[in-house]
C-alpha cells in the first residue's frame, strides 16, 4: 500500500523524517560552533597540537579550491584531523 507520497517503501517516510531531524540537529550544532570566537575555541582546546590541527582543518575548508578538492583533502587527513572535530563538538554545549 502506498503512503501519502505515493511510495510503497514502508521505511521511506521514517527515513525522510529522520533525515530532517538530523539536518536540524546539524544546523543547530553548526550555529553553536560558528558563534565561537577563536579565544573560546582555544579554551576548548588548550593543547597546542589540537589548536594547530583545528587551524589546519579551517585552512582546508577555507582554501580556494572546489568542493570536491576540499572533500578529498579532508578524507586524506581525517585520521589526524578527526579527533579535533570530535573534541570541539563534544565540548560545545547543546542547546
Amino acid at each position: 500500500m502506498a503512503d501519502e507520497n505515493g511510495s510503497t517503501n514502508p521505511f521511506e517516510s521514517d527515513a525522510r523524517q529522520a533525515a530532517q531531524q538530523t539536518n536540524e540537529q546539524l544546523t543547530n550544532a553548526e550555529a553553536r560552533v560558528a558563534a565561537l570566537s577563536w579565544d573560546q575555541l582555544r579554551k576548548l582546546l588548550p593543547d597546542p597540537l589540537d589548536q594547530q590541527q583545528l587551524t589546519d582543518l579551517m585552512n582546508m575548508v577555507q582554501a580556494d579550491t572546489d568542493h570536491n578538492e576540499k572533500v578529498a583533502s579532508l578524507i586524506a587527513n581525517i585520521s589526524t584531523l578527526g579527533s579535533v572535530v570530535v573534541k570541539v563538538l563534544s565540548r560545545v554545549p547543546m542547546g
